[in-house]
């Protein structure tokens, strides 16, 4: 691990109110010459969107718990249809 974040909310339901400003913050933190891919875990803490166009922006994988979590499901279940707009995971494999 190069380094990590922790966004230290009060309680386990504040996770979903982290703004998307704060989360642009993280990433800039975490991002380096030295990280080849960021991952964010914590279910309650939607972060597709930003995932997606962060993956862009930083020529590298950017995977929001989420995403990985739906396209395992899919897979699980056969399905091997392609999402364009949610981050090369499900545009791609």
């Amino acid at each position: 691990m190069k380094r990590d974040a922790a966004l230290e909310c009060k309680r386990w339901t504040d996770i979903a109110k982290v703004t998307p400003d704060t989360l642009r913050d993280v990433i800039a933190h975490l991002d380096g010459d030295d990280v080849d891919a960021i991952v964010q875990v914590g279910t309650n803490l939607s972060m597709v969107d930003l995932a997606a166009e962060y993956e862009a922006k930083l020529a590298k994988p950017v995977i929001a718990i989420n995403t990985a979590t739906y396209w395992h499901a899919l897979r699980a279940v056969g399905i091997t249809d392609k999402i364009k707009g949610m981050g090369r995971l499900l545009n791609e494999f």
